[in-house]
């Protein structure tokens, strides 16, 4: 048995033992497959043991030494076990398990939760804890009374932690939280720590997270307490009764503490420790560390000369600009950002994305004397040696070249009179940190020649910042870092200019609601730091400039505008919408409505993939755009082989205009971006699911959010925006990522989505509604400017023409809908079959549209109901997806294949067979489709969750031979290939290569083309009848020297000689 205390934490159960030699064990509950539990060990006592099987324990401070984490995996180990058994001593066993019971079931959710999102689970356990009611009997003197009716909710925050507690001020004192959450829950008791009003320092109104609640208080002794109060109301009542209670507590000195600096009543340390408490610099918080300069450029040499102006860095530049060869790469960077586009979620053009001050650089330096914190912050690990602090002038010079590397110093560095004025460089502690690449052990920091020790090294630092040249010159740092070249145009014109969100007012954290949003800010301010608070407006005067007036910064906070404006935002306004005609959202057409919008015209582009259970679902759609012909015909389409896969590799999404991006959305509620040429994801977005009520027990219902498909998608013509849907409707920026949502859309499922113009999009759902929408660069209006409700039954598909004035609906009735968006009602109603409509599609000339239903028939009408033609295929070939142009129709099957149908009028009912099968089809079903409008790629979706990308490559010598070869590995196939694609196709081919080539002189090789024909491709590629697989080498060889230089395009009348001599003496 080892004696202990056993704490709870939200993510694990800790074991800290009395005896210090045994290492702090944690438990995560992530590890843990069953909640732990009660149990019975010895049945004469019926003792209750606190039992639970733990696969992983992570093992810290053994013998109280800050070592790197040890984490021990139990699970399937012969040394260790996975059963963990606790005696509780002073607890009840049963309160202990309820407390864990919410915090396990947190830890095991199959969804991975945000920082908010746990925070909102986590209320209801923690809430209790909470409480404002003050205990009178804390009060120690007769005369003491409380200041308020309850105490104030606040965290007190110390580096890389939060202790949540109350504030409580009287006439005499104030109390602040030790441990809010180890006091006993039953008792309702709160624990203080009181401090006399009287020995309090001027109190700091600060920031924390970018959230204007911070108040840090200053004891005479030096220490200080840093609040993080629930809002601004709270912080500010705080410090108002401080001042009245106090009267020797001052709002601001600043002007006080100037007059002392100049008449050098104090000294410069004493001068910016001061600046960093105004500007709400506090070491309590590693994002907002106090913050001093760099003063000295000399490293090298024996002796330090402070009377040489070259040993000293030039104060008026920041860091990044020191180096004139870096700072020219910052600009170039910066003048190639986009700028102005605010509005779309872009940020501000900037030139530094990292900063001076962070988080990461403050343990850099500290990492000796707090070891505790880089374990904390690095999960358990100490940074790889190569990077740890190892040398003053290693650590300048890197500040100089790197570009990542911009950090400035901390208050060590100069501070002669800290108890810990060498543990910072002195490796005391006798801590691991690990050996360098070149077997160099990591110890003491190297210090520079001139210093005899690390306290001979901070005295003389010291002594260089305050000496006379320092004294003249920190005038220009501080413009830096605390004045009016902190932002701007001054920033900008002083190379000075940081990432936007590390400036103070930048976004007001209290102001953001959504918790993706909430979340990024908060890791870019942890991760990268906070430029400190203004003080200065007006150019600070030098030391020796007494009398010169400076303008101060307001001494508030400085109130947060909105943030950067993003799609994100849902609009309830028009300001930043396009001008249109302005619509109710009514149920029927208003005939003094004319919207007329023209669509311009779009190169071919795709969208819309969706996935279900199986695989995916729905049609792949192409962009809005001008209508125009695949460009197909019938002698292209009978050759399988011209068509090569060009993406062999499994991908969750589809195509782009200048098909390089592949778009999907699924059904597992997901959107998602990826390059078609590596496959890989480059954005991605989760819908949030939709509502629904689940039985709990017997009588109680509970209501859950769960992910829903996604079952439609189309992208704006400027291909800027992503539209899709699901029980909501998305809007995704497609440059910025960023996401605009209107909940419940339509009362059920959206089921087609349709971009008609540059402000406009069109929808509709099994709620057997059409919804007319609005959109500009700030998002989309929460409510549709026009609502049609006059369709029976349920919409289950959606298309709209060139020009944005007419679109297609798709019912569950077998009935398509032809709808004026100009005039908002419907036109014509085709009854295009018995059972559901599953897709449909505008012909190139907007006149047709062919349309598939449930039956799997696939048919084209006129818009008025006239039947064109109708596609029922042989049973083998039943199609499970469709997408045409109205000439020609693309079908997936059951069995995974594509094929190509040419769809022309005849005998509406007949049979036909395919006009070709393409290979590399999918291994499972193809249940989506689309082709660009050029007719050169063809991308599908399979049951398996696939998608491929078939590009149609052009007839150049060499690639079709190759591709032959390389399909069919009998040659004798090969031969059978080319005699399918027939006699026609030889005569085509010969008169189009002689019509490119310019070829006059070759009469009589055109007058044999009737002889030729059947053998047109093998001769054209150097291919024999009587071919055998022993000459595929020299087949492919021959290919390459004979037409590598020369195409369809060219006009070699050798080839066409040569090629008439393979006809002839072919064999």
């Amino acid at each position: 048995k080892v004696q202990g205390r056993l704490k709870l934490c939200t993510r694990s159960i800790m074991f800290e033992p009395q005896d210090v030699m045994q290492p702090i064990l944690k438990f995560p509950f992530r590890d843990m497959d069953v909640s732990p539990c009660a149990e019975i060990f010895d049945e004469e006592s019926n003792e209750l043991y606190l039992s639970f099987d733990c696969n992983a324990v992570v093992e810290m401070k053994e013998r109280n030494v800050d070592h790197p984490y040890t984490h021990r995996v139990l699970a399937n180990s012969s040394v260790y076990s996975t059963k963990v058994i606790f005696s509780l001593v002073h607890s009840k066993i049963h309160d202990f398990l309820q407390a864990i019971a919410p915090l396990w079931s947190l830890s095991h959710k199959k969804s991975v939760l945000n920082k908010i999102d746990e925070e909102r689970f986590l209320a209801p356990v923690l809430e209790p804890r909470h409480t404002d009611v003050f205990d009178a009997s804390l009060l120690v003197d007769f005369r003491e009374r409380p200041l308020y009716t309850k105490c104030k909710l606040v965290d007190r925050i110390v580096p890389l932690l939060k202790f949540p507690g109350a504030m409580m001020l009287t006439n005499l004192r104030f109390a602040d939280p030790v441990e809010f959450m180890s006091r006993d829950v039953a008792s309702s008791r709160v624990y203080f720590q009181p401090a006399q009003i009287n020995n309090i320092g001027d109190p700091v109104l600060n920031f924390e997270y970018a959230k204007q609640c911070g108040l840090e208080v200053l004891l005479d002794d030096r220490q200080s307490f840093f609040y993080s109060f629930r809002s601004m109301q709270d912080r500010d009542d705080i410090y108002a009764t401080m001042l009245q209670v106090n009267q020797t507590l001052q709002q601001n000195c600043t002007r006080e503490m100037l007059f002392k600096w100049q008449h050098r009543q104090v000294s410069n340390f004493e001068y910016l420790s001061f600046l960093n408490d105004q500007a709400g610099r506090t070491t309590n918080d590693l994002t907002q560390y106090p913050v001093f300069p760099w003063v000295i450029a000399d490293y090298k040499t024996d002796r330090l000369d402070l009377t040489d102006p070259h040993t000293f860095r030039d104060l008026s530049k920041p860091v990044g600009a020191l180096n004139a060869d870096r700072l020219a790469y910052f600009q170039q960077r910066f003048h190639n950002m986009p700028s102005g586009m605010e509005a779309e979620g872009l940020p501000p053009p900037f030139l530094y994305g990292t900063h001076y001050s962070t988080p990461g650089y403050v343990l850099f330096y500290l990492v000796r004397m707090a070891p505790e914190y880089m374990l904390c912050l690095q999960n358990g690990k100490f940074d790889a040696p190569d990077r740890l602090f190892r040398s003053i002038a290693d650590t300048y010079q890197s500040c100089l070249t790197n570009h990542a590397d911009l950090k400035e110093l901390i208050p060590a560095f100069y501070d002669t009179d800290s108890p810990h004025v060498c543990e910072w460089l002195q490796n005391t502690r006798n801590l691991d940190l690990g050996t360098t690449q070149t077997l160099a052990r990591v110890g003491d920091v190297d210090l520079p020649p001139w210093a005899d020790s690390a306290h001979d090294f901070v005295e003389k630092h010291r002594e260089a910042l305050e000496c006379d040249y320092v004294s003249e010159h920190l005038h220009e740092w501080i413009d830096l870092i605390f004045g009016y070249k902190q932002q701007g145009a001054e920033a900008l014109a002083a190379n000075n200019l940081f990432y936007y969100l590390s400036y103070e007012g930048a976004v007001n954290l209290e102001m953001v609601t959504d918790p993706v949003d909430r979340c990024s800010f908060e890791a870019q301010i942890q991760e990268f730091g906070q430029t400190p608070k203004l003080l200065f407006q007006s150019p600070h005067p030098a030391r020796s400039q007494v009398g010169m007036d400076v303008s101060l910064a307001p001494m508030d906070v400085a109130t947060s505008p909105p943030v950067v404006p993003s799609v994100s935002t849902r609009l309830t306004s028009e300001e930043d919408l396009p001008e249109v005609v302005e619509q109710p959202p009514v149920a029927s057409s208003s005939s003094s409505s004319s919207w007329g919008f023209k669509r311009p015209t779009l190169s071919s582009t795709f969208s819309g993939l969706t996935k279900n259970v199986s695989g995916f679902k729905a049609s792949l759609r192409r962009r809005c755009m001008e209508r125009s012909s695949w460009g197909w015909t019938f002698d292209y389409t009978t050759a399988a082989a011209m068509w090569d896969e060009s993406l062999p590799h499994f991908l969750h999404s589809n195509l782009s205009k200048d098909m390089k991006t592949v778009f999907t959305t699924s059904d597992d509620g997901t959107f998602k971006i990826s390059s078609s040429d590596d496959g890989v994801v480059r954005r991605s977005y989760t819908c949030a699911g939709t509502l629904c009520f689940v039985a709990a027990g017997c009588i109680h219902m509970t209501m859950m959010r769960l992910p829903g498909p996604v079952r439609c998608l189309d992208v704006s013509a400027d291909e800027k925006y992503a539209f899709f849907g699901s029980a909501d409707l998305y809007m995704f920026a497609l440059e910025t990522g960023r996401v605009g949502k209107l909940s419940l859309a339509h009362a059920a499922a959206v089921t087609g989505v349709c971009v008609v113009d540059d402000s406009r999009f069109v929808t509709c759902s099994l709620d057997g509604t059409i919804k007319v929408w609005q959109y500009g660069p700030m998002g989309m209006l929460s409510t549709p400017t026009f609502v049609y409700e006059g369709c029976d039954c349920a919409l289950t598909c959606l298309d709209v023409n060139s020009d944005g004035s007419i679109a297609l609906v798709g019912s569950e009735n077998g009935s398509v809908y032809v709808f004026d968006l100009r005039s908002n009602d419907i036109i014509s109603k085709v009854r295009a079959s018995d059972t559901a409509i599953q897709t449909l599609r505008f012909g190139m000339t907007g006149a047709t549209f062919t349309c598939m239903s449930s039956s799997y028939v696939a048919a084209t009408f006129a818009l008025n109901g006239a039947a064109v033609s109708t596609l029922r295929a042989s049973p083998k070939d039943v199609p499970g997806c469709m997408v045409s142009d109205g000439e020609f129709a693309l079908t997936g099957s059951e069995d995974g294949g594509v094929y190509i149908w040419q769809l022309n009028e005849g005998d509406k009912n007949a049979l036909k067979a395919c006009t070709v099968s393409i290979p590399h089809s999918h291994k499972s079903a193809v249940t989506a489709l689309n082709v660009s409008g050029n007719g050169q790629s063809i991308v599908s979706g399979g049951g398996d969750g696939s998608v491929r990308n078939a590009e149609f490559f052009a007839l150049t010598y060499g690639a079709l031979v190759t591709q032959l070869i390389k399909d069919f590995e009998d040659l004798k196939e090969v031969n059978t290939q080319l005699e399918v694609m027939g006699y026609g196709i030889g005569i085509r081919l010969i008169d189009e290569f002689l019509a490119k080539s310019g070829v006059s002189a070759c009469a009589d090789f055109k007058d044999t083309t009737e002889v030729v024909a059947k053998v047109a491709f093998k001769m054209f590629f150097g291919i024999n009848v009587d071919v055998v697989p022993t000459d595929a080498a020299n087949v492919q060889m021959r290919v390459e020297a004979k037409f590598t230089k020369d195409s369809l395009q060219g006009d070699d009348v050798t080839e066409i000689r040569y090629a008439r001599y393979i006809l002839l003496h072919g064999r």
